[in-house]
């Protein structure tokens, strides 16, 4: 990310505005939402996009980081108060949040598997193979001390989830800023830069989301 902005900025040093193709601008525009439009003359709008893009990388960077301490206290919390190790995988501790104890889980899957395996289609070799990829045992095996405790790591991995939420739309932002300053900046390379445009989104009275373009910005 940083050699292709500096590349864009080496360009915009060296190359005369003035003579770049719409398509460079399309670039830039997707390289630094906002770029374009300063190039365009269009400094306003330009500088909008560019602390919109820079507000939306730090809540993508925030949310990242919150989301790893928030996974790596989880399993620590789980390895100190359900007795499990650290580092398993997603799968697993979905596992952990659901049951109180390894010993229910295996008994909900062997009572599914029981009703598959041996009532409806007897199949006693498949029923032993399915027990044996999907129970818990040894080092796998955990028990909550107590019900709070299981409450806590599961509030824990909720607050994770909203999260990856979050960060999953500081990075939709991020995409649609660059989306907005691409077909902005294809507009504006192709008209006469003395012309007053605009480009923005409005919702509707039905919650619908409009695409604006027109000659007063």
């Amino acid at each position: 990310m940083r050699s292709l902005l500096l590349l864009l900025l080496v360009t915009l040093l060296t190359i005369p505005l003035s003579a770049l193709p719409r398509i460079a601008y399309v670039g830039m525009a997707a390289a630094l939402p906002g770029s374009a439009e300063l190039a365009l003359g269009k400094p306003t709008r330009g500088g909008i996009m560019i602390a919109a893009d820079l507000l939306a990388i730090l809540a993508w960077s925030g949310y990242q980081y919150e989301a790893n301490d928030l996974a790596d206290s989880f399993k620590r919390y789980a390895e100190v108060y359900a007795g499990v190790p650290v580092n398993n995988d997603e799968r697993y501790y979905q596992h952990i949040q659901q049951y109180y104890s390894s010993d229910e889980f295996n008994s909900f899957q062997e009572m599914m598997a029981r009703n598959y395996y041996l009532i409806s289609n007897y199949d006693p070799d498949g029923f032993a193979d399915y027990l044996a990829a999907n129970l818990y045992s040894g080092e796998e095996e955990w028990q909550w001390q107590s019900p709070e405790h299981h409450s806590q790591f599961r509030s824990l991995r909720k607050q994770r989830q909203k999260a990856r939420m979050y960060q999953n739309l500081a990075l939709g932002a991020l995409l649609l800023n660059r989306g907005i300053s691409m077909v902005d900046a294809l507009f504006l390379s192709g008209r006469n830069k003395d012309s007053d445009v605009s480009f923005y989104f409005s919702v509707t009275p039905e919650r619908a989301l409009l695409l604006n373009y027109r000659i007063d910005f």
